[in-house]
């Protein structure tokens, strides 16, 4: 089994922690941002920076990329989420009605919807396409914030600090609560979206059962008690890759829940967000030193 845990170089540009580290759906680029409210667009493969976008008044916790990779979804410590052009630089528009910072953003299939989670507990559901400047429908369910959250199909995945991942039908209308017992801080849906990886601040991450909401995995031996630290899947769900607070980045097999590779990183400090290749087996980390490692076999 070929582990991406080879560092093959350092995409710089920020200064301070970075937050946000995502590829586009083909890999071509990836986006990063962080502390110093800006977001870069990097080439992982080459190691050169393209692009840098800057409307951010406070540091930017979460991006989000489109499918056909013309747009993405920006929040942050402003209260404000940001759509942005990729090629022209700019801003296409500004969501605003959270009353504190927003913490996650994320766009359904066609880009025509983007979904955004908050510090104020609730998550707003916004229409790209509409020139009205509210909400189409707010989810206030959560009992405390909104840390992450995943749009699919009709479904959107929410995990909160209150323990909780709740799943809204929001065609059928229905909404199923699963507990985790400690604060939740990533999730993300298989490929299959038959089972739910969710991330918690007991230093463990679940594979749940979609469906039933029944634990299907676990995944141990990181560290995460008191940072918001992502894990993701990775080579076709093959793997479970998280970032740590001592520093070191982790990587399980997915079926058997076993360790296969841990690997300092980061000067030691906390290891805060992961992303994997959608094609290759490569895969980014970021964390608190300011820098984004690009990781191979």
């Amino acid at each position: 089994m070929r582990i991406p845990n080879k560092k093959v170089r350092s995409l710089g540009g920020h200064v301070g922690p970075i937050h946000a580290v995502t590829y586009n759906s083909n890999g071509s680029y990836c986006l990063t941002g962080g502390q110093d409210r800006k977001i870069i667009l990097h080439n992982p493969t080459l190691g050169t920076q393209i692009k840098s976008y800057e409307a951010h008044g406070w540091e930017v916790l979460d991006i989000a990329v489109s499918a056909d990779n013309s747009r993405f979804v920006s929040c942050g410590g402003d209260k404000t989420v940001f759509l942005w052009d990729v090629v022209q630089g700019r801003t296409v528009k500004r969501f605003s009605g959270h009353f504190a910072r927003v913490n996650c953003v994320g766009f359904n299939e066609d880009a025509s919807v983007v979904v955004s989670g908050s510090f104020d507990s609730t998550v707003r559901i916004w229409d790209v396409r509409s020139q009205m400047h509210k909400p189409i429908q707010i989810l206030d369910e959560a009992k405390d914030s909104v840390s992450s959250l995943q749009v699919t199909g009709d479904s959107v995945i929410t995990g909160s600090v209150d323990g909780k991942v709740r799943t809204y039908d929001l065609r059928k209308g229905q909404l199923r609560t699963d507990t985790m017992g400690a604060p939740v801080t990533s999730l993300q849906q298989t490929i299959d979206t038959g089972a739910i990886l969710i991330t918690t601040l007991d230093s463990t991450i679940r594979l749940l059962d979609t469906t039933q909401g029944s634990l299907l995995q676990s995944y141990k031996g990181h560290k995460n008690s008191e940072y918001r630290i992502r894990s993701c899947l990775g080579k076709n769900d093959e793997f479970v890759v998280s970032g740590s607070e001592d520093g070191n980045v982790y990587v399980w097999d997915l079926l058997e829940g076993g360790a296969i590779s841990k690997v300092t990183s980061h000067d030691g400090k906390v290891v805060s967000g992961v992303s994997f290749h959608p094609k290759e087996n490569q895969m980014l980390t970021c964390g608190t030193d300011g820098t984004v490692t690009v990781w191979s076999d």
